[in-house]
């Protein structure tokens, strides 16, 4: 599914070592519609993960696809809940895309063993991270909006949403964090930190009681998607991938998580603003929204960007730093009045 980067696996790595000695079994348990196997390494994987290009023979013309193992509970129970349906080459304008890839097939063991796996359609596209524009962009919070709408019809209870971070001890450390590593304006941080810490208990209060509407996919970044550039009767599309961090929550946490990751950056979103589309999108689907969702939208944002000092040295940049003070200083004036 994801291309660049990779590299064919040695005989000494043990991811491979495993995929290999199980090839048998995942082969057995795709009833021999699996050949022509080639596990590789990208980049970006880590641990035991092992992934392999291979082919699907069934009644139809033989498919190119991918295989993941292993695969963790949530991203194997939602891919495969997600992936019962057509193929994204078949898909054609005038079409909603798939939001997720097509799963073949699936499994919590294999052989001996306990372990999640996957065989899925091998898409062709390039992540977004590596395409940005404004198709890709709007296509990935499209993909987001009709992930949230399948999501929901496959699984209409939702459950309680995750514990809250200890946000306390993040802006205490933010704060002591600014001033040690000495960030430009640390002083104004300092302040912007205090301002946040003395609402923190009216701001949380407000947040744990946002209505819990939505399957948030959890990672919504443009890493985790895939786009396929529209032609020959196919309609630009994303697909959004690495379902692991799917929980229940308010669809502005989606929203505000890819936003902010733009912040001091906003040319690269090409004029889109993700809250206000994601919003649209879900309208015209029919899905929840409210008039609360700008109030908890900037909640969100500000308590992003007052963790931006602890995790200093791990993300952003000095435009980014910059950019989540500001809005920290412009937000919380707006949020006094709630």
């Amino acid at each position: 599914m994801i291309k660049p980067e990779t590299r064919p696996t040695e005989p000494g790595d043990d991811p491979s070592a495993l995929a290999r000695a199980l090839e048998p079994a995942l082969i057995e348990a795709c009833e021999g519609r699996l050949s022509n196997i080639e596990w590789f390494h990208a980049d970006w994987q880590r641990g035991g993960a092992a992934t392999g290009h291979a082919t699907w023979t069934d009644d139809r013309e033989p498919c190119p696809v991918i295989i993941k193992l292993p695969v963790g509970g949530v991203e194997l129970s939602w891919t495969s809940r997600l992936g019962d349906h057509g193929l994204d080459r078949d898909v054609r304008v005038g079409q909603i895309p798939h939001p997720t890839p097509r799963v073949f097939c699936s499994g919590a063991e294999l052989g001996e063993y306990d372990l999640g796996w996957l065989v899925l359609e091998n898409l062709e596209g390039q992540a977004v991270a590596g395409d940005l524009s404004e198709d890709s962009i709007r296509g990935l919070i499209r993909a987001a909006a009709e992930f949230h709408a399948r999501s929901l019809k496959k699984r209409p209870k939702l459950d309680a949403p995750p514990e809250s971070p200890d946000w306390a001890g993040i802006f205490a450390r933010s704060r002591t964090s600014a001033k040690d590593n000495r960030i430009d304006e640390w002083q104004r941080w300092n302040e912007a930190i205090r301002t946040v810490q003395k609402a923190l208990p009216r701001l949380l209060e407000r947040w744990e009681a946002r209505p819990i509407n939505t399957w948030c996919h959890g990672d919504l970044h443009p890493g985790n998607a895939l786009h396929m550039p529209g032609g020959d009767g196919h309609p630009d599309r994303c697909v959004l991938i690495d379902l692991a961090l799917i929980h229940a929550g308010h669809w502005v946490e989606d929203a505000v998580y890819l936003e902010h990751l733009f912040w001091g950056h906003e040319d690269r979103l090409f004029g889109i603003k993700p809250f206000s589309l994601m919003r649209k999108e879900r309208k015209a689907r029919g899905l929840d929204v409210g008039e609360c969702d700008t109030d908890l939208a900037n909640i969100k944002r500000v308590l992003l960007a007052a963790a931006v000092p602890r995790f200093i040295g791990i993300e952003g940049d000095r435009k980014y730093v910059r950019a989540a003070l500001e809005k920290i200083e412009t937000l919380m004036s707006q949020l006094s009045k709630l």
